[in-house]
């Protein structure tokens, strides 16, 4: 049988509203504690990313990784005939079951929680799973990445098992097609964001996304002093947005898209600031 310990990456906390998950990790462990495989990959959400400064994970990270739909007949594959494991089961499942319902799957999610596992085997002690690792000694060497953390968490399930057996459910997984699909892992993004040639004149409308390395008071004011007007959202007559991150996938971004509305990176902008004013 074995075990599929499983972590997830998201957007923010609403699992059966708009977040969604963008980077999903499944590590095999045996009933010795084992681990005997792995697989993990970013998932493009179709949205912006959420807490970046948390998770790390750029939009060019995303750009080219495959949809949850695409993956979730590999990742099905991968988790079927096992026992599901993860630190704070509550949250892991809640975000699973929301994609499959997504795809029009629903599923009742249950397993084994290494968190709820700690008040048994590390008594006293914390429960996240930084303080549950401390306690183990089991390394966690990059908090916040679904790989490392459902490595660390596999090394809890392991230490667990030196004290005998853990039962827990199987879940009966669909078999849904796509299950080859190739993993994306984050730092290996190969796009590159396409260089937009646009000049501005006074009166031209500009609009702003994300967190942009200087507040956004700061360029909304630059804007003004050089003849331009801000807006708060995206529309036909937009001349650019200004983003900071030209691959976002932000609800301002994908209107600019639709609308053919040039995406200039801050520093562009900058530029393009100052040529004005000349």
């Amino acid at each position: 049988m074995g075990y599929a310990v499983v972590d997830v990456e998201t957007t923010g906390f609403a699992a059966g509203r708009s977040d969604r998950i963008v980077e999903v990790a499944v590590v095999h462990v045996d009933e010795l504690g084992r681990r005997t495989g792995e697989w993990c990959t970013l998932l493009n959400p179709g949205r912006d990313l959420g807490p970046q400064h948390v998770h790390r994970i750029s939009a060019a990270d995303v750009w080219d990784a495959p949809t949850f739909a695409r993956a979730a007949g590999a990742l099905a594959r991968r988790l079927a005939g096992r026992v599901l494991v993860a630190h704070n089961l509550g949250f892991d499942a809640r975000f699973l079951a929301a994609e499959f319902g997504r795809l029009g799957v629903d599923l009742a999610l249950d397993g084994l929680c290494t968190m709820r596992l700690a008040a048994r085997y590390l008594p006293g002690r914390g429960r996240s799973l930084r303080e549950c690792c401390a306690a183990a000694g089991v390394a966690l060497d990059d908090a916040h990445s679904a790989l490392h953390d459902a490595r660390a968490t596999a090394g809890l399930l392991a230490h667990y098992l030196r004290h005998g057996a853990l039962a827990g459910p199987t879940v009966p997984w669909p078999r849904l097609p796509g299950d080859d699909v190739g993993e994306v892992r984050r730092g290996h993004a190969v796009a590159t964001a396409p260089i937009e040639r646009v000049a501005l004149r006074p009166g031209d409308r500009v609009a702003f996304t994300g967190q942009l390395a200087e507040p956004r008071d700061v360029w909304i004011s630059r804007a003004h002093d050089a003849g331009l007007v801000s807006q708060s959202c995206v529309t036909r007559s937009t001349r650019v947005l200004v983003a900071a991150d030209p691959f976002t996938l932000s609800g301002k971004a994908r209107r600019a898209r639709a609308y053919r509305v040039p995406i200039v990176p801050e520093r562009a902008f900058g530029a393009l600031v100052e040529a004005l004013r000349r």
